[in-house]
């Protein structure tokens, strides 16, 4: 590793996009491979205080849906006329009271953009009501505009995890500049934003990866996240495979060391190797999943929060 940039690292400057994009092109199982986790899990059990978190994502419907997301299971193209479903208000209610008995710290409800909007504040509401007042609640739906935003903080939301993702408007048929006046309702709104690099794939350049991790620095950012794209089958981009956990725990750590987040670090799907590479925080998931083709993922890819908790245990993080 250039010895400069070594020391910007150690000192914390901030690290410019190019030299994120240098760093991802370090070699797999190279001396400085392993340096960069090192520097990546150092900053995180320092700045997290060794302590690692547990979020949960409730899915509320699996509809085809129009923004038709080239990796997604619940995609137009990709449900191709199977029968769609809306989780009803009473069960996602009790779902999310069973959810904060457990001690979970952010709570997610997540839609289709074929959600009607209107009826997602309603759920976001009576969700709030049986949450403790210090759980955090957050929206993960389609583009908005501040006034929705606005809304959505009346309802009790104090979130929102919207990204520009990798192929934005050629992989899915939002548009940059949508999702980006999303964000910036949700800054202006006063809600805390959640962003993700993802969803990764082989293809992707680390030019591309290293644009999406200092995007966050005109946004009040406190949880950072990567995720790799699953290969999910009867999607178009499945061919394309996936990354290596090996790939995945590297652009975890450059990451880390480029957005340097105050209050968690996630991986997702959970994976223990990040958890040494800057990942402090998983996620237990129920209902609807974009990468699972189950109803409830309970019952294919989705982490129970007792399995999150295992995985960050497994890797010394206290619970």
């Amino acid at each position: 590793m250039d010895k400069q940039l070594y020391e910007k690292i150690r000192s914390g400057q901030k690290l410019e996009k190019e030299e994120a994009a240098q760093l991802l092109d370090t070699p797999t199982g190279s001396r400085d491979y392993y340096e960069l986790l090192y520097l990546a899990n150092d900053y995180s059990r320092g700045t997290f205080s060794g302590k690692g978190l547990v979020f949960a994502q409730i899915g509320l419907d699996m509809q085809p849906c129009g923004v038709n997301c080239r990796f997604c299971s619940m995609a137009k193209d990709a449900m191709c006329g199977k029968e769609g479903f809306v989780r009803p208000l009473e069960d996602v209610v009790e779902e999310a009271k069973a959810l904060a008995k457990t001690g979970i710290s952010d709570l997610f409800l997540m839609t289709t953009a074929q959600f009607s909007q209107e009826d997602f504040l309603e759920y976001g509401k009576a969700v709030r009501m049986v949450l403790p007042p210090e759980m955090r609640l957050v929206a993960n739906i389609a583009d908005f505009t501040l006034p929705y935003a606005q809304k959505l903080k009346e309802a009790g939301f104090t979130g929102v995890y919207h990204i520009c993702r990798l192929g934005e408007g050629v992989d899915t048929n939002a548009k940059v500049e949508d999702r980006i006046r999303t964000m910036d309702a949700v800054r202006d709104a006063g809600l805390e934003l959640y962003y993700c690099v993802e969803p990764i794939g082989p293809e992707h350049t680390n030019e591309q990866l290293a644009q999406e991790m200092v995007r966050i620095r005109d946004y009040p950012v406190g949880v950072m996240a990567v995720m790799k794209r699953t290969a999910v089958p009867g999607t178009p981009l499945a061919e394309n495979g996936e990354i290596t956990a090996a790939r995945l725990a590297l652009i975890c750590a450059v990451t880390t060391l480029t957005a340097r987040p105050p209050r968690a670090m996630c991986v997702h799907e959970p994976d223990e190797l990040c958890l040494m590479a800057g990942a402090n925080q998983l996620y237990a998931e129920l209902g609807s999943n974009p990468r699972d083709v189950e109803k409830d993922t309970r019952n294919g890819r989705g982490f129970s929060v007792e399995d999150a908790r295992v995985m960050l245990g497994k890797a010394q993080w206290m619970l």
